[in-house]
């Protein structure tokens, strides 16, 4: 029993990673599309600050995500490996930066779309 137990709470600690990385590839590669639209097709401008909201939202998720993957899996025992816990410490110390370099401009497109 304790090890069903077990690995079910290293499926879910596997799940969070998994969504944290997929949280991060979206947030960069959403920050940098509509950054290029922006800069470079008017047109298109409802789209692209969608597009940049979906990426700002999704760097403001990918930090308390990390946070708790790296308390969860440091505290478990036996821990997460190494690779995982380097993964996620490099998410969130690069969702940081980007939050810090965006935060002037973020959100202000105007209201959100509806």
């Amino acid at each position: 029993m304790l090890a069903l137990a077990w690995s079910v709470f290293m499926n879910k600690l596997l799940y969070l990673n998994l969504v944290s990385a997929g949280l991060g590839i979206l947030a960069v590669t959403a920050t940098f599309l509509g950054g290029i639209v922006l800069a470079f097709d008017k047109s298109l401008w409802p789209l692209d600050g969608q597009i940049l909201y979906i990426g700002h939202i999704c760097h403001l998720l990918t930090i308390p995500v990390t946070i708790t993957i790296l308390s969860k899996g440091y505290k478990a025992n036996p821990r997460m490996h190494l690779a995982w816990l380097i993964t996620q410490a490099t998410l969130l110390i690069l969702s940081l930066i980007a939050i810090s370099l965006l935060y002037p401009g973020m959100f202000n497109y105007g209201w959100w779309p509806s």
